[in-house]
């Protein structure tokens, strides 16, 4: 019994010895050891184990920034940088785990390739001058690229903008500027030089503004190609400079129109008066300008001929309609001025007194026929103004008439009401005729 006990321990033994054990392994290769410059490699990451790699480079740019690896070996393209040593490190993540499913943390694995400018290879053995010797040695030829001499500097010795002062003063290390300005500069003019006579300057000279933020950029080019870029952000006050008199207000015309939304159908067009330019936008019929008074900023329609501002002028769309909203006063006893409010937008208009939902609305057509309109407020519907309303009675009298036509519908209905039972007792003697012949 024992002899039979050790012959099964013994033969275990041997099974466990026999079967091979397989552990876990991460690693990380590169197809190549030196690359040149700006060139592409692979790298394999993997082994025996499963889970998400983190992947990150220094000195160069990888086609993926991780991969998922499962007892394999994963290929990312690898792009050199111009010069040194490219470096790619792969980091297992949280889960990471060997074949049997274990928890496996192998850590960070990295490699590591030599970018290089210069390249030499050997050149085929030559055949031995005396064909009796026994032993030849290779000649090899190297090829090596010229150093390039040129130079790298691209600093700016100086910036100035004539009659104004930096901020901050200039520092050839300092790439980012700012500057600002009253509402009456239109231009300025810039100079730089560069510290190295063979270096190209570029962005200098005479500039023209806009009101608002300017950006400028001035590069200076080295010898060898390289750049570098310094910015000048210029404000421009935007402030009004040009004013037209309007019911008693002062409306000064905005000089930054950047992203105004142009009503459609009109153009812009830049015309002088009284030595200074003014930004219209007309169409065939009609020229509005775009003013501000009191912060609020306005259409206006213009009269170009007399250089004055006839009415305030709102575009606003209603039931898909775009109509152009003018400041018209209206004298109607039956009407008062109010408030009327569209969307987002407030609007002063005539509305019918004890009538909350109707309004006056006195706008022009882009053809320059001015049109009335009556608006209704709960449906949001309008309506051409029927000229028969153009005297709408008073409360008092509304109530007269309506009174008057009830009692005139009153009496014919009485009368329409006699009407048919006469015709009834008319149908109903006939009958009993009938039926005493």
């Amino acid at each position: 019994m024992k002899l039979k006990n050790l012959l099964i321990i013994f033969i275990f033994l041997m099974i466990i010895l026999v079967i091979p054990v397989k552990a876990a392994s991460f690693k990380i290769s590169a197809s190549t050891s030196k690359v040149k410059p700006n060139a592409t490699f692979t790298i394999n990451v993997g082994g025996d184990c499963i889970g998400r790699v983190n992947l990150s480079v220094s000195n160069g740019k990888l086609s993926k920034s991780s991969v998922w690896v499962e007892q394999n070996t994963e290929s990312i393209t690898v792009t050199a940088g111009n010069s040194g040593v490219v470096t790619i490190t792969a980091t297992p993540t949280a889960g990471f785990s060997d074949a049997d499913a274990n928890e496996y943390n192998p850590g960070s694995r990295s490699v590591s390739v030599s970018i290089i400018e210069e390249s030499s290879t050997p050149s085929n053995p030559t055949t031995p001058s005396n064909p009796g010797s026994s032993t030849s040695k290779p000649s090899t030829s190297t090829s090596q690229k010229p150093q390039d001499k040129r130079s790298s500097n691209n600093k700016l010795k100086n910036l100035k903008v004539e009659g104004y002062e930096l901020n901050p003063k200039f520092d050839p290390n300092t790439e980012k500027y700012t500057l600002n300005l009253p509402n009456t500069v239109t231009s300025i003019d810039i100079s730089g030089v560069a510290e190295d006579d063979k270096a190209k300057v570029s962005g200098v000279g005479k500039t023209e503004l806009k009101p608002g933020n300017n950006e400028i950029k001035i590069t200076v080019t080295a010898e060898n190609g390289s750049k570098k870029t310094y910015k000048l952000n210029v404000f421009v006050d935007e402030a009004p400079t040009v004013f037209i008199n309007y019911n008693d207000e002062s409306i000064g015309l905005v000089r930054n129109l950047e992203g105004l939304n142009i009503p459609e159908g009109f153009k812009k067009e830049d015309i002088t008066k009284d030595d200074k330019t003014i930004t219209v936008f007309t169409n065939d019929k009609i020229s509005i300008i775009y003013g501000v008074t009191n912060n609020i900023k306005n259409f206006y329609l213009y009269n170009k001929e007399k250089n004055e501002i006839t009415n305030k002028l709102i575009p606003i769309k209603i039931a898909n309609k775009t109509i152009y909203l003018l400041d018209t006063k209206n004298d109607d006893d039956n009407l008062e001025l109010s408030q009327l409010k569209i969307e987002d937008l407030e609007i002063d208009c005539y509305k019918y007194k004890n009538q909350d939902n109707y309004y006056l609305l006195n706008t022009i057509n882009a053809d320059g026929t001015r049109v009335e309109y009556l608006y209704e407020a709960s449906e949001n519907s309008l309506i051409p103004y029927p000229t028969f309303l153009s005297n709408c009675p008073t409360n008092e009298s509304t109530k007269h008439n309506n009174n008057l036509l009830i009692i005139i519908l009153s009496c014919l209905s009485g009368a329409l009401l006699i009407i048919i039972l006469a015709l009834l007792k008319k149908q109903k003697g006939s009958k009993t005729y009938e039926k005493t012949v």
